[in-house]
């Protein structure tokens, strides 16, 4: 008889946050940022630096995986690979191999602006100093270097991989003195999509450009973030970024996140107002987007729905603002909790005490199909995989949705979803995550 998969009510998980409970459960996620997941992995986010290219020193295993999702996703061929084998890693060899290999690199292509050596866990469990490498290949080679680690093992420390590579890819924009009216985007992997109100909002206050690295064509353009006079911290993988911009660049920040709910975006707006010292008018966009809401809610009916982890937002947050439109949610598949979701989990054990919370990683979950829980979407594919006959929304991180235009995309994404749906596989190899 298969195991009941892990799971807490919401009213159990609020008490367990009040305990100190942060963990559902030690694991990684589907999109977390090893070389072999796809999606946005280490090295794919590492090479959002412009005009660069990576040096990946790794066993086989992980270069085999990383090589694949370079051919996938388009970035093979500004990606290297060092083998390293045994003998290198107990005599710590290597190290001075990767030297010689960025030699051999320079030799062969057009001189890069800036370069990436990335480590795996092997060698920071040897302690290998990876930055003082990035260091010496600078100073020989007059290059900016930074180092980065692909190590799953810190995943639950706290500088966890997928906090680190922000931290590193925004290490090589140099400190400036005067500052724009500008603003930096920070967090996620993708900047704003252009329909998003946002830019409007911003330049009306006599705030632009708005800058974020993957609209950064060359490497003297993601130089000139560092102009800017503040950053806007979207998603909270870009902390340690958001804070090392702050000591080292003197560039300030605010957390005002990715948000679906009318309200939760309404509150953003109001912080930065009072953080760029700045108006904005947003009156019409909150209408327009209630609107929308009420709109696609009549389209799409009384449909119930399960939240993922591995989506484009937070899944307590999404999951309160799917509830303030109208729709029901049953379950939310998540390892985690962050501080920034008490809030969040409070209001949900208030109004619907019943949700259940399953955790993707639980040994027990690999029974849950038994389970056959219905509903009509699943947003996220690691919801869309337990929830097997339901349809899919990715809510994918590939295009950022920001503001009042982030509930109106994510509704249009769920309308899509019922109406043209496509089988779960197809979408997983779509979007880069099956190597």
């Amino acid at each position: 008889m298969a195991c009941a998969p892990y799971s807490l009510s919401i009213t159990e998980l609020k008490t367990a946050v009040e305990s100190g409970t942060r963990k559902l459960l030690d694991g990684g996620s589907l999109r977390y940022c090893p070389p072999s997941a796809g999606g946005w992995g280490i090295i794919r986010v590492g090479l959002l630096v412009p005009e660069s290219i990576m040096l990946f020193v790794s066993p086989a295993g992980c270069g085999r995986h990383g090589a694949i999702a370079g051919l996938q996703l388009g970035f093979r061929q500004r990606l290297f690979f060092l083998y390293v084998d045994e003998v290198d890693l107990v005599t710590g060899r290597h190290l001075e191999r990767a030297k010689e290999a960025v030699e051999e690199i320079l030799a062969s292509i057009s001189r890069p602006r800036a370069i990436m050596i990335c480590a795996t866990c092997i060698d920071d469990l040897l302690v290998s100093d990876y930055e003082k490498l990035a260091e010496e290949v600078e100073n020989d080679y007059r290059i900016p270097v930074r180092a980065c680690h692909m190590n799953p093992i810190a995943m639950d420390g706290k500088k966890p991989p997928q906090l680190t590579i922000q931290k590193a890819i925004h290490e090589f924009i140099p400190a400036v003195k005067q500052k724009e009216q500008a603003i930096n985007m920070l967090g996620s992997f993708a900047a704003i999509n252009r329909g998003s109100e946002f830019y409007e909002l911003m330049a009306g206050a006599g705030v632009s450009p708005v800058r974020h690295i993957a609209a950064c064509s060359t490497f003297d353009d993601l130089c000139s973030m560092g102009r800017s006079f503040y950053n806007v911290l979207i998603k909270p993988g870009g902390k340690l970024a958001a804070e090392y911009m702050a000591k080292a660049l003197n560039i300030p920040y605010c957390y005002a996140p990715v948000s679906y709910g009318l309200e939760a975006i309404a509150a953003s707006y109001r912080k930065l107002e009072e953080q760029l010292g700045i108006s904005l008018d947003t009156a019409a966009y909150y209408e327009k987007t209630e609107k929308a809401i009420n709109y696609y809610r009549k389209i799409l009916g009384s449909i119930s729905i399960a939240v993922g982890e591995n989506i484009n937002a937070c899944p307590f947050e999404l999951a309160r603002a799917l509830l303030s439109y109208g729709f029901e949610v049953p379950y939310i598949f998540t390892d985690q909790v962050l501080d920034i979701d008490r809030e969040n989990i409070n209001w949900l054990a208030e109004r619907r005490p019943h949700i259940k919370v399953f955790t993707n990683a639980h040994p027990s979950m690999a029974n849950f199909l038994d389970e056959k829980l219905k509903v009509d979407l699943a947003i996220g594919f690691d919801a869309g995989y337990f929830c097997s006959g339901a349809k899919t929304a990715a809510l994918s991180m590939d295009c950022q949705a920001y503001g009042f235009e982030a509930a109106n995309s994510l509704l249009k994404e769920m309308t899509l979803a019922m109406n043209n749906p496509h089988s779960h596989r197809e979408q997983m190899y779509a979007a880069g995550l099956v190597l």
